[in-house]
């Protein structure tokens, strides 16, 4: 009995399992970021995944267990997503280069399915949009409150000093 154990007969060309889809809420409409005098080759590729997992979890603050079952997604698949987006954004602006969001694996929240589905996408879309809302709202409460603090420093500079007065 002959055995073969070529290279083609042990290892398939396809190694591992295929990357699942991730729902994102989303499609940005500005996809490509230019440093400046940086060239269009030079451009580093972020998934639309990618940016989701960033949007979630650094702009919406959720943890990473909430925004990986947004995602549909185990936490791991999602870290994994996550790190290379900000391994990416860091590279982008360390070494001056472009950054362009384009492909990946997803499938777009509100698009086609079931009813079910329908209904529970755009459940979970009010809720993120409902948590930005939020959090948009503490931070302009937040720029609100620093623009007061501002304004009653600058009334108690223009004021005349009333101990100026008394000594002449």
């Amino acid at each position: 009995m002959k055995y073969d154990y070529s290279i083609t007969n042990v290892m398939c060309p396809c190694r591992g399992r295929k990357k699942g889809r991730r729902w994102i809420s989303e499609v940005p409409l500005v996809r490509c970021f230019m440093a400046e005098g940086a060239s269009d080759i030079d451009a580093i590729s972020m998934t639309m995944e990618e940016l989701e997992a960033v949007r979630l979890v650094d702009l919406l603050d959720l943890d990473q267990e909430e925004a990986a079952f947004y995602m549909g997604v185990c936490r791991k698949a999602f870290w994994n997503d996550l790190m290379n987006a900000r391994k990416k954004i860091a590279a982008a602006l360390v070494y001056g280069t472009g950054l362009r969001i384009e492909g990946g694996s997803f499938i777009l929240r509100g698009g086609e399915g079931t009813d079910d589905m329908a209904n529970l996408a755009r459940r979970q879309e009010m809720e993120l949009m409902e948590r930005e809302f939020a959090l948009l709202r503490s931070r302009l409460e937040h720029l609100g409150l620093r623009m007061e603090a501002l304004k009653g420093m600058q009334k108690t500079d223009s004021q005349p000093n009333d101990n100026s007065r008394k000594m002449e």
